[in-house]
């Protein structure tokens, strides 16, 4: 056992040498994950305190439980050992994983941006694996608790990790870079995701760009969006790059300052993009598994990953092809039920992935009606009725058929939709009931929302009384 006591405190070397003794270490925080010889790190939370559950930990047979002092101190006479006791858990769980990933000299790709980073993240990881035995963040555990489980994950065999970073505050992705070190980095996309949190999409853009800046001040490489106005700004951070786009019409000489682009050939019955990947020196005709245009600057960024570690184009084309999302996600996954099309894309919602859930429901190809389930779009702060009020507008151009809302901010995207029916509703059972009354055969449903409002539930009502 290494403890603190009122007279000798625990050096960090120390903890550290207890960890490294484990033998490929994995770090928990809940107990029930344990099936022996991880790292049970008892962190506090709003809702509970691991510390309550340090002996589970041990009894199912965790090698190591990172304690608080102040905790130790009231229950000491009660362990014997397997106990890291440290001043505060969480900062000892981020120095532990900053020193194991220094262990490890493997390239690091960082995933920051407003939306689609769990995607792309996946997309990259799908085309890394053609190639190397990559490492990447399971779900969405982005956060200051989630990346730093993840680095535990790292392994004498892994020669490539991928990363996704989320933030909400300023100062977030920074702390994230520190703990992670990244070599390379993306962001999807600056858009008004969390906006209650800073005020502006300018504020957004600083905190999204310190992925950049700390690429720029460590001497790693940066993949930037060049669609993206905000990406391309803080992209001046950063001097090694590699710049990707969707070549339009309108602006064919773009083809000459992107070193990877993308020309969109069509969409087919379900809203799955075909187009044409290039380089300067080769080009390959994709077909993605996955429906909606966005998609195809998800892809764009897993492509420019790969190629910059050699994954070959041929190489990029099967495994974007081959690319499915898990339809547990709750990501833009796309299924037929009794005739019916439906696109479950609830995991979360702001104005921009709501925009292109919407574009992706107009553009599918069916004889039936084109319904839209929407929830409220949370974290808007004060921009909150204005935004859902812009998004009613955007709805009266889609030529949508049903316009079904819950929750109370998206009486104002009902109010200024345009659409032929129409309708409020306070509960999810009675939104599933009419909805339910009104599916034909033929008909194509998107359900979205934040991941507070759950929408999901909705699909599970109708789905069960089917």
């Amino acid at each position: 056992m290494c403890a603190l006591t009122k007279e000798d405190l625990c050096e960090v070397g120390q903890v550290v040498g207890a960890v490294e003794r484990v033998a490929q270490p994995k770090a928990v925080i809940d107990s029930r994950k344990i099936v022996g010889g991880e790292i049970f790190f008892a962190l506090k939370g709003e809702r509970t305190d691991g510390h309550n559950f340090v002996e589970e930990a041990l009894q199912r047979g965790a090698a190591l439980a990172v304690v608080s002092e102040a905790w130790y101190k009231e229950n000491k006479e009660k362990f014997f050992d397997k106990l890291l006791v440290v001043p505060e858990v969480l900062s000892a769980l981020h120095a532990l994983a900053r020193l194991y990933r220094r262990k490890f000299t493997v390239p690091i790709v960082a995933v920051g941006g407003g939306s689609g980073k769990t995607t792309t993240k996946e997309m990259i990881a799908a085309v890394l694996r053609t190639s190397y035995n990559t490492l990447a963040t399971e779900g969405n555990l982005n956060n200051h608790i989630g990346l730093p489980l993840t680095l535990f994950g790292l392994r004498e065999a892994t020669e490539i990790a991928v990363l996704e970073m989320g933030m909400n505050h300023k100062g977030e992705m920074l702390e994230l870079c520190t703990i992670a070190e990244p070599t390379h980095g993306l962001i999807t996309n600056i858009g008004k995701a969390h906006i209650e949190f800073f005020g502006t999409l300018e504020a957004i853009a600083e905190a999204e760009g310190e992925l950049f800046e700390w690429l720029g001040k460590s001497g790693g490489t940066a993949f930037v969006n060049a669609d993206d106005a905000w990406v391309m700004q803080v992209a001046d951070k950063v001097m090694q790059k590699m710049l990707y786009g969707i070549v339009t019409p309108t602006h064919p000489n773009r083809r000459e300052v992107l070193d990877l682009y993308a020309e969109e050939m069509g969409l087919d019955e379900r809203g799955r993009p075909t187009f044409k990947l290039a380089t300067q020196e080769a080009e390959e005709v994709l077909k993605l598994r996955m429906s909606g245009r966005h998609n195809i600057t998800n892809a764009l960024a897993a492509a420019a990953v790969g190629l910059n570690f050699g994954v070959s184009l041929a190489q990029v084309k099967t495994a974007l092809e081959n690319f499915e999302i898990e339809p547990a996600l709750k990501r833009m996954a796309v299924y037929e039920q009794q005739g019916i099309i439906i696109i479950n894309d609830t995991y979360n919602a702001n104005p921009e992935s709501m925009r292109s859930g919407l574009q992706t429901l107009k553009s599918m190809k069916h004889s039936g009606k084109k319904i839209a389930v929407l929830g409220d779009m949370l974290e808007l702060g004060a921009l909150s009725e204005s935004e859902h009020t812009l998004l009613g507008e955007f709805i009266s151009q889609l030529e949508l058929d049903v316009l079904f809302v819950y929750g109370e901010a998206m009486k104002a995207t009902l109010n200024a939709a345009k659409v032929p029916a129409k309708q409020h509703f306070e509960s999810k059972a009675q939104l599933a009931e009419s909805l339910k009354e009104l599916l034909q055969p033929g008909d194509a449903v998107l359900f979205k929302g934040s991941r507070a409002m759950k929408m999901e539930e909705v699909i599970e009502i109708v789905q069960a009384n089917r």
